[in-house]
Formats: structure tokens, C-alpha cells, sequence
């Protein structure tokens, strides 16, 4: 891994937020989350991915507003903040943040 320089307590928070969030909204199969690092020319892009329900393509705009949540997400505790830090972690930082699902089987 490259030296990234940023404020190590955000990043800790970040990776934290991510992978709880794979936890509580993932389903009760979630076996796998990874984390991943890319070196694109510009930026380096660090990901967290797992193996859990997905994500619906209708969601992906909201994902990252705060007090954001599904109706599937009522029986999970939490106020809908977790990705929005994420996302204002990412920008005073100089970067974005996004989520994409993965391809649907056919």
C-alpha cells in the first residue's frame, strides 16, 4: 500500500462505518467484506465491498444524504448518519464517494 496522507481518526471512522454498515444492512448471509485499494491517476481509491443483498439502483442518490434509510432498514438500529459522515470525511478530504452494485446474475 502507498503512503495515503490524511487525518488517520477520519479514515479509522470511515472504514469503521463501512464495514458496519455491511454488517447491519448486508443480511443475515454476509460472509465476505473486503477492502480494496486502487491507484487511478488522480486519485487513489480505496473500497469496501461485500457479499450481502445489495443495493437497489433506485438508492444509490440517497444512499449518502443524512438520516437517509429504506423502509428495509427499520428493524436496524442506527439514525441514517453512518454513510453521510463517510461522505463529508471523503470531501474535506479533497475526494467523492459513490457506491455502485454489482452486476445483476442472469
Amino acid at each position: 500500500m502507498p503512503e495515503i496522507r490524511a487525518d488517520r481518526l477520519s479514515m479509522v471512522r470511515a472504514y469503521r462505518n463501512l464495514v458496519e454498515n455491511a454488517l447491519k444492512h448486508g443480511g443475515d448471509h454476509v460472509s465476505e467484506i473486503a477492502m480494496g485499494y486502487e491507484d487511478s491517476q488522480d486519485f487513489h481509491v480505496l473500497s469496501v465491498s461485500d457479499n450481502g443483498v445489495g443495493m437497489r439502483e433506485g438508492d444509490l442518490e440517497r444512499l449518502f444524504s443524512p438520516f437517509s434509510r429504506d423502509e428495509a432498514s427499520h428493524l436496524v438500529e442506527g439514525a441514517g448518519l453512518g454513510l453521510a459522515i463517510i461522505r463529508e470525511i471523503a470531501e474535506r478530504h479533497g475526494g467523492k464517494v459513490w457506491a455502485e452494485p454489482l452486476p445483476t446474475e442472469e
